[in-house]
């Protein structure tokens, strides 16, 4: 029984001495067990905000390119409201002439030689319908302006545009414009 309460106290001395040596050892064995998830969460974290900050650069730069675009496309709709308003103040011009035959025959032609070139504010002009609309709206006749827009048309195609050109700049159909190129044509 003496043995054994010598080999306890044995045991408990060299554990006191094992403590009192390998102390910081112990310590910062418990504090790496400790501090290894922390830095883990840390680093997941670190990475998490990366990746929202790329994210969200990448969503700026669309939005920036976006806004670009949408300013491009009020410039070039100015422009064909611009075009939209030159052509109906002509319009109302051409109704609010002289009665004579002659001479509205002949400004026609002088009109429609007198084709501008297609800018973008032309390649976006409005439909047929909306063109109708306004000349309603102004009380205008409706065949002076059909006569008006296939004379335009036909002098477009002379000058060489193509029939998407003509169709953009005009707002009229393909194929009514290759009806009337044809019938023009004979």
């Amino acid at each position: 029984m003496l043995t054994g309460v010598i080999v306890s106290l044995v045991a408990v001395l060299l554990l006191v001495f094992l403590l009192v040596y390998k102390k910081e050892m112990i310590i910062k064995m418990f504090m790496l067990n400790v501090s290894a998830p922390a830095n883990e969460f840390s680093q997941q974290l670190e990475q998490t905000a990366d990746s929202i900050i790329r994210r969200l650069e990448d969503e700026s730069a669309q939005l920036e390119l976006l806004l670009e675009e949408a300013e491009a496309k009020i410039g070039i709709l100015s422009q064909q409201v611009e075009y939209a308003n030159k052509i109906i103040g002509q319009l109302i011009e051409l109704e609010n002439r002289p009665n004579s035959d002659n001479y509205r025959q002949e400004s026609r032609t002088e009109s429609v030689s007198h084709v501008p070139e297609p800018t973008p504010a032309m390649e976006l002009a409005p439909p047929a319908d909306d063109i109708a609309e306004l000349l309603d709206d102004n009380k205008l006749d409706k065949e002076p302006v059909n006569i008006e827009k296939h004379r335009l048309i036909i002098a477009m195609a002379d000058q060489g545009y193509t029939i998407t050109e003509i169709a953009k700049a005009t707002g009229v159909g393909k194929g009514e414009i290759t009806l009337l190129l044809q019938l023009n044509k004979k």
